[in-house]
């Protein structure tokens, strides 16, 4: 494995680094990857290695972008940081509001409609029929793409494409299919040194949101799983007060479009009150990627999981490389 630096806003090839003290690159799905390379301070590095610029490994073309680097003096290593492609979205911003929107179409209406970035284009379309049915509204175009995406299990990414004077940075929505042949557990070698991870102390379905008003005239709506009872039914309360009846279009605490609004809020203060679920390992195969699917069995606590993965982390140091797949959004069934 190789590393090309390539030019901040023609995406030519500058130079290659082929030895480095350590790197660590971690790839996500839908989430905010990072990366840390730390080579000797050489004269050759230093003039390469340069905020702006992308790096770009010799078995991937998803690129990541050095966004700073650091020499405490002339005998310590430079050591040099960044995030995959994707960084873009965050120095973008967005007023728009999405509610009930094709996902990927809402996604990819967002990046095309963004203040241009150098050599950024749109990607072909999959055509998947996901629907974001909450809302969300005001942010960096990368909080709605992050938002979105977490909803409808989609993932997200910048990949390099093109050669030379055509190179571009292409956005792309995608959402890999299961492949039976992605199983993995401790009795066919293929796991190791599985940390998991999971509760429900702060899981909730059914939200109860009040809005505008006082004591029992005060306006209420319950949404979420409301046909859930006992100790399945997790409540929460959402102080709603902020959203206020439209007097310009008449409305009242008892307007349905008002009630939808409150309900809207509910929906997605459920969202972030999920069970929380994780489980790190590292593999001896070399199959996986981020938003791939697999099926993980952890007997020591009876369970199955099909999982995607949420990140895949390379670490190389001293000739040595490893791959650690984190997974996330674990859907449990008993062995």
């Amino acid at each position: 494995m190789t590393l090309d630096v390539l030019d901040e806003h023609t995406l030519a090839r500058l130079g290659c680094i082929e030895v480095w003290v350590s790197l660590y690159w971690d790839e996500p799905y839908n989430t905010e990857g990072e990366f840390t390379l730390e080579v000797r301070p050489t004269a050759e590095n230093l003039a390469l290695l340069r905020e702006g610029r992308w790096l770009r490994r010799s078995d991937s073309d998803v690129p990541m972008r050095i966004c700073h680097r650091s020499n405490e003096n002339p005998d310590a290593n430079l050591v040099v940081t960044g995030f995959p492609g994707t960084w873009i979205f965050s120095k973008r911003a967005c007023t728009s509001i999405v509610k009930n929107e094709n996902a990927e179409a809402a996604m990819r209406r967002l990046v095309a409609e963004m203040e241009p970035w150098d050599r950024l284009e749109l990607g072909e379309p999959v055509g998947f029929d996901t629907t974001y049915t909450a809302q969300t509204s005001g942010g960096s175009i990368m909080d709605y793409l992050m938002t979105i995406a977490a909803a409808c299990d989609l993932g997200f990414r910048l990949r390099l494409a093109g050669k030379n004077a055509d190179k571009r940075l292409l956005f792309e929505v995608y959402r890999p299919t299961a492949d039976p042949n992605n199983r993995y557990a401790t009795k066919w070698g293929n796991l190791q040194g599985a940390a998991w991870a999971f509760g429900d102390s702060d899981y909730a379905n059914v939200a109860v949101v009040q809005g505008a008003g006082e004591g029992e005239s005060r306006a209420t709506v319950t949404v979420g799983l409301t046909d859930t009872t006992g100790t399945q039914r997790r409540e929460m309360y959402v102080d709603a007060r902020d959203i206020q009846p439209d007097e310009d279009k008449g409305e009242t605490t008892k307007s349905q479009a008002y009630l939808e609004r409150l309900m809207d809020r509910g929906t997605n203060k459920l969202l972030e009150q999920l069970r929380t679920g994780s489980i790190e390992l590292t593999l001896d195969a070399e199959g996986l990627h981020p938003g791939d699917v697999a099926q993980v069995s952890v007997p020591q606590l009876g369970y199955t999981a099909t999982v995607r993965v949420a990140e895949v982390i390379t670490q190389s140091q001293k000739d040595a490389t490893t791959r650690t797949v984190r997974l996330g959004s674990p859907v449990w069934r008993k062995l």
